[in-house]
């Protein structure tokens, strides 16, 4: 009775690891078993059955866990008769820019920005599109589920795998060129060099992947300095934890950008696909506003480059502020409203033609990128605002500031019984007359003021994320504490 009731322990556990977008859980829960089986899963139930290459190429991050889970996934896949194409450490970006040069599916072993004991599994079966539920996820998971109660792994007897160091240097080689391209690198650097100034920024990789690529970045220009902080690899994060979006974790970074009198400052997550900006004051940029702004910069380049081959269409994400569809609808653009995660923005761009899509989450996505997030792009595009715009950091988003109030996104543990359905009733019957959409959780809008409530889709527990916005007059706090009260959390 008693292995009975771990064996159902252990496959709930198991289960809770895959969320809407990829597969995320932790060590010791997270073994290399569940990592073989998924290299098996891959094969079988997607990439086979959906004709679809099965060549596929490997990458990790740096955590202390990646090294056999690496392993695994290549001889889980292997033993089905796949290929691996074996690339070893990067940023998530890099898998990416793999599937573009390659044309075929990438896999990674990461957590991300979750913490160090945490590992995961991110995978793109056919370029843009992330291999999330709806596209064999969930299969993979129910592949994993049948088998992990008798299957038994010996970590000793998984081969080294040697790196294709050539077919990384290709990789590199492409995401530079995108990098010179989305920042207009050469324009960029030579009007500083013909004004006669250089920038200086202050960038903070948490000692997570981004630090592989920087020094690479940093050698394109002439006329900006890079400050490291932290770029050294190492996936214990012994500094700080790799999760910008946390205030506790950019202290430093604030820090060195005042230190410094830098131009800007810019945090990276652990496995460089999310950026936040910090200002030449030291001052955190709201994200919301940074994408808006960041929309509006996409669609006079759509506009004025129509040989991209873009629309001047952005897709965002209806949980944050109206700052961004506002904006590009100003602009005669077309806002194209998407549920929060990745698999479902690259999605929605790819399905328009977009040319950017942003979440408020620090993930920036580039038409010109295959559909696909950077967070390292994001340095050149900022630079390259500046230099265009002749503005200093503070004030990109200054219009915003002055006329949209938001909370930012308030993270809220809920207990396992939690439902949400329930949740969402209980809002519907308190707040009546505002209208209500259900796109991506439940947002209800009024003329003044909106609120979004919806459950994580990537947290290992139960968690609520609640934005709130006023506009014209800030009035964010009051409201969020009566969705609170109405909630009836503390």
């Amino acid at each position: 009775m008693q292995n009975e009731i771990s064996v159902v322990t252990k496959k709930a556990t198991i289960a809770k690891m895959f969320k809407a977008y990829d597969m995320r859980g932790q060590v010791p829960d997270l073994t290399p078993e569940v990592y073989y089986l998924m290299g098996q899963a891959l094969y079988e139930v997607v990439l086979f059955p959906e004709k679809l290459s099965t060549k596929i190429n490997l990458f990790c991050d740096a955590r202390y866990s990646s090294p056999v889970f690496y392993k695994a996934f290549a001889a889980g896949f292997l033993s089905k008769g796949g290929t691996i194409v074996p690339m070893g450490l990067a940023t998530t970006e890099m898998m990416y820019a793999s599937c573009i040069v390659f044309n075929r599916p990438g896999v990674t072993i990461t957590a991300s920005h979750n913490p160090k004991d945490d590992n995961g599994l991110k995978m793109i079966k056919n370029y843009p599109q992330i291999l999330g539920r709806t596209e064999g996820l969930q299969e993979m998971m129910d592949y994993v589920l049948e088998r992990i109660e008798t299957f038994q792994l010996n970590v000793e007897t998984l081969p080294e795998i040697a790196e294709d160091s050539v077919s990384k240097v290709k990789v590199m080689e492409l995401l530079l060129q995108k990098y010179a391209e989305i920042g207009n690198l050469v324009n960029s650097d030579l009007q500083l060099g013909n004004e006669g100034r250089r920038l200086k920024i202050v960038v903070d990789t948490a000692n997570g992947m981004s630090g592989f690529v920087l020094p690479e970045i940093a050698k394109l220009y002439k006329n900006v300095d890079f400050i490291p902080l932290y770029w050294e690899i190492d996936g214990t994060f012994p500094n700080h934890p790799a999760d910008p979006f946390n205030p506790a974790n950019l202290v430093d970074l604030q820090a060195k950008v005042r230190e410094e009198k830098a131009d800007f400052g810019i945090g990276m997550d652990g496995d460089g696909d999310r950026a936040v900006l910090i200002d030449e004051n030291g001052d955190l940029v709201n994200s919301e506003f940074f994408v808006a702004k960041c929309a509006t910069f996409f669609v006079d380049q759509a506009r004025l480059n129509p040989s991209l081959g873009f629309n001047p269409a952005i897709v965002y994400v209806t949980s944050y502020s109206r700052a961004l569809p506002d904006s590009v609808l100003a602009m005669n653009g077309i806002a194209i409203p998407s549920k929060q995660g990745h698999a479902f923005v690259k999605k929605e761009m790819k399905e328009y033609n977009a040319i950017y899509g942003g979440e408020a989450s620090g993930h920036h996505y580039f038409g010109q990128f295959g559909y696909m997030d950077s967070g390292l792009l994001v340095i050149g595009l900022v630079i390259n605002m500046l230099v265009e715009e002749g503005v200093k950091s503070s004030e990109l988003c200054k219009f915003y500031e002055d006329k949209y109030f938001v909370s930012g996104e308030q993270n809220f543990e809920m207990p396992e019984t939690a439902n949400f359905n329930v949740i969402k009733a209980i809002l519907k019957q308190h707040f009546e007359g505002g209208i209500v959409n259900e796109l991506d959780g439940l947002s209800m809008f009024w003329t003044d003021w909106k609120f979004t409530v919806r459950f994580s889709q990537t947290s290992t527990k139960p968690t609520l994320r609640v934005n709130v916005e006023t506009r014209g007059q800030d009035k964010v706090y009051l409201k969020l504490e009566e969705i609170l009260k109405v909630l009836e959390i503390k």
